[in-house]
């Protein structure tokens, strides 16, 4: 898809005299500069497991499916750790028997603890997604290094459970762009960790197009860090939180739930998806398992009120005073807790029409669903406006949330551009708007609101922008108690 800019507020243009041969060979050597500046998060304790696949909804999942339950099976992952010399998950680990590990670094000198303790929780013995087995590990400074090659590992998701900076603001904001442009381009899921605690690093934490997790507990680093005019300090941060301790933990966690959605996705091909795209070094790669909406689904499941075991922090005051979001979030939990049930259940309810695109009975959409609509904006024929039609039966709440990625150019310059997009819940018979998200710094817009019974409603994505545009979004829906 060609690069659409829009308007000025959302665009910005990094090194623009700068070759593309020049440009990756300056990024590799100051990549080469800043071993020292990436992290792990904190010292990662080995405690008790807590029942936190109770906690996130996995039994209820496993319950509903029993044998059929995905496990991630045939999608391929990436695990990141810091780590310089001793980096990768300790191989010989029982738990990882029949897993296939690929090491494009220089070979890790000794197992890391804390790398093999991800490992357990991502895809080993305590993982949500066993299926998985085949995974590419990095020390963080490699992967970054790889961010400027065609990347055709094949994997779809990535765990990072590290926190860093670049030398200056402009590696710092050359690392953001590479990363977003990796998901935009791979449909690479990134999945990362905020800090545990009050912190000023911006990798990666602050880049648009990752999923980035904190803990149910809160007390961690909030919200994105000021880095430049593109990357500003400001927007929402975390996506998603789950009930553990840290945030190195929290992520696998999120980046199994991911797999499992992926892999519910793909074997869905076109009975859940309109389409797909083949994407070069990966494959064919259904609307169902895209980044944006995995993301979608991930956020628009989660809960907002939560009952958690063995103290790992509720969630209890969501969007309490001083801490709502202008996407319609809270700035410390997101969009809340993850709840693999219902991210699930809009996965498997498939892809819906909106009424412009065609959508069944005029876009009536189901109780659960998404849909991925690849150019919206007014520019080349495209709708300004994507309506999703609903009648609430009962009393019941509606959970929406809507996703689009920063677009990057694929090129030396790695200019950005931005739409602006809303979302509203506009309720048919009385005529009045219910819900409104309208951020102008996110990429995310969400409604979470009680349903009148007897109310009919239109779902409503809309363009913030005064000229058209073209780009694409995901968006999915969960309608319940």
């Amino acid at each position: 898809m060609g690069l659409v800019f829009f308007k000025q507020k959302y665009k910005t243009v990094l090194f623009p005299n700068l070759s593309l041969e020049l440009f990756g060979a300056v990024f590799m050597k100051s990549v080469n500069r800043c071993l020292l500046c990436i992290v792990l998060l904190l010292p990662f304790m080995s405690v008790a497991i807590a029942d936190y696949k109770t906690d996130i909804g996995y039994a209820d999942l496993k319950a509903l499916l029993g044998a059929n339950m995905p496990t991630g099976a045939g999608v391929k992952v990436i695990q990141v750790e810091a780590g310089e010399t001793a980096y990768a998950p300790n191989t010989t680990n029982l738990q990882f028997s029949g897993k296939i590990f690929r090491f494009p670094d220089a070979a890790s000198i000794s197992p890391s603890d804390h790398a093999t303790w991800v490992g357990s929780l991502f895809y080993g013995a305590y993982s949500m997604a066993p299926g998985i087995r085949t995974i590419t590990s990095y020390e963080a400074a490699g992967w970054l290094k790889s961010l400027g090659s065609s990347f055709p590992d094949g994997s779809r998701i990535a765990n990072q459970s590290w926190s860093g900076n670049g030398n200056d603001a402009s590696q710092t904001g050359m690392i953001l762009r590479l990363v977003d442009r990796q998901v935009q381009r791979k449909e690479l899921i990134q999945v990362v960790a905020m800090s545990n605690g009050a912190d000023v690093k911006a990798l990666l934490s602050s880049a648009y197009n990752v999923v980035a997790v904190g803990r149910s507990i809160g007390n961690l680093d909030y919200g994105s860090k000021s880095v430049d005019l593109v990357y500003g300090a400001g927007r929402t941060r975390p996506d998603v939180v789950v009930s553990e301790s840290t945030t190195s933990a929290a992520a696998p966690e999120v980046a199994a739930v991911a797999a499992l959605l992926v892999e519910t996705g793909h074997k869905g091909a076109l009975k859940l998806s309109r389409s797909s795209t083949v994407v070069s070094g990966v494959g064919t790669v259904y609307n169902a398992e895209r980044a944006t909406t995995i993301k979608a689904a991930l956020m628009a499941g989660a809960d907002r009120v939560t009952n958690n075991r063995l103290g790992k922090g509720d969630i209890s005051d969501y969007r309490s005073s001083g801490h709502q979001t202008s996407n319609g979030l809270d700035d410390r939990f997101g969009a809340g807790q993850v709840n693999v049930l219902h991210s699930y259940q809009i996965i498997a309810a498939g892809e819906q029409n909106s009424m412009e695109d065609g959508g069944v009975n005029g876009g009536t959409i189901g109780l659960n669903g998404f849909d991925y609509d690849h150019a919206f904006g007014g520019y080349l024929n495209s709708n300004k406006i994507a309506t999703y039609k609903f009648h609430a039966t009962r009393g019941s709440k509606l959970s929406a949330s809507l996703v689009w990625n920063i677009n990057v150019a694929n090129d030396g310059t790695l200019r950005t551009g931005l739409p602006n997009m809303n979302l509203e819940l506009f309720d048919v018979t009385t005529q009045t708007i219910s819900a409104f998200s309208g951020s102008e710094i996110d990429n995310t817009e969400n409604i979470r609101v009680d349903l009148v019974a007897g109310h009919s409603y239109a779902l409503l994505v809309t363009s913030g922008e005064a000229n058209n545009f073209s780009w694409n979004y995901s968006l999915a829906w969960h309608i319940g108690r």
